[in-house]
């Protein structure tokens, strides 16, 4: 197999060992870059593609790829040595950046552990806010304005408190903080409520002409009592027609984020992959590029839990 070819996985390794062929020997600094594109690579890759059963560095890189990347130059007599007493293989022509490089493999499995916790727990949240959505078209026109009000704001509240409850965990350093199918789950159901076409059939523009709408500056659904009043006085039966048509959509909308294949499972199914993939060659890993620094918790320690009682069957 030539260094240049493509594996099944998609890693390029012409990017790993840029250079190589035009020295006898690789450069540290070369060198040094080779590991940085490698950190941003390898574990990108595992998300997005299967992997074929091979442990350690030919899960990686391929089967034939640890006697040509100079990543594992020199490492079969560090294979009987084992690690030094601060964790480095010194049998690798950069043991340093080895090192590092599993630190940042180290922290993506805490990472991807949380993210998979979080984002398991907000697709069943989404899935109950597809439930409250689906209420509201229980209202008809023979729906009194209270009731109609109570309904609309309760539905309100639910969001606002489903909104509310992630918004540490997509910030920077939360346990979604990088997570997509978090994103665009938030993202969805927020422009479903803002959809301006929503009851344009029926003589109004979207659910803003009822009085629900999105606070700019806080991303929070609310709602005027007045403008709801207004609107079941002005046209009553359109006014109805519309929370439904917004019923239907909301619901639409949360069941395509939770459906297989796409946003929420999709990712959830990658995550597990890559979590599977460390569990079991997580001490080969180690064996080959040392050690690397324990991942840190910070921002991400309730998820950390959650995963953990997951892992255990205890949820």
């Amino acid at each position: 197999m030539s260094i240049k070819q493509t594996p099944a996985s998609g890693f390029q390794f012409q990017q790993l060992n840029l250079g190589h062929e035009a020295a006898d020997k690789p450069k540290r600094n070369a060198f040094a870059v080779q590991l940085a594109q490698f950190q941003t690579q390898t574990l990108n890759t595992l998300l997005s593609a299967s992997v074929d059963g091979q442990s350690g560095a030919a899960g990686i890189f391929g089967a034939e790829q640890g006697d040509t990347n100079p990543l594992f130059a020199d490492q079969g007599s560090a294979g009987g040595q084992g690690l030094s007493a601060d964790g480095r293989n010194l049998g690798l022509f950069d043991p340093e950046s080895a090192y590092r490089m599993m630190s940042v493999i180290n922290q993506r499995e805490l990472n991807y552990q949380a993210e998979f916790a979080a984002l398991t727990e907000m697709g069943t949240d989404v899935a109950e806010m597809r439930a409250e959505g689906m209420e509201l078209a229980e209202l008809d026109v023979s729906s009194s304005n209270a009731q109609i009000r109570a309904e609309l704001e309760e539905f309100v509240a639910e969001y606002n408190a489903w909104r509310d409850e992630y918004q540490d965990e997509t910030r920077a350093g939360g346990a979604l903080a990088d997570s997509n199918a978090a994103r665009m789950s938030r993202y969805e159901l927020e422009q479903s409520i803002q959809n301006s076409f929503t009851g344009a059939a029926d003589g109004f523009r979207g659910m803003n002409a009822l009085g629900v709408s999105i606070d700019s500056s806080t991303g929070r659904a609310r709602l005027d009592p007045a403008a709801l009043d207004a609107a079941l006085a002005e046209n009553r039966s359109g006014a109805v027609a519309t929370i439904d048509a917004f019923s239907a959509h909301f619901a639409e909308a949360a069941t395509l984020l939770n459906a297989d294949n796409n946003f929420i499972q999709n990712r959830l199914a990658n995550l597990g992959r890559v979590i599977d993939y460390l569990k079991t060659n997580k001490t080969s890993l180690q064996a080959e590029f040392g050690s690397g620094d324990v991942g840190s918790s910070k921002g991400i320690a309730d998820a950390l839990a959650a995963y953990q009682k997951m892992a255990a069957g205890k949820v």
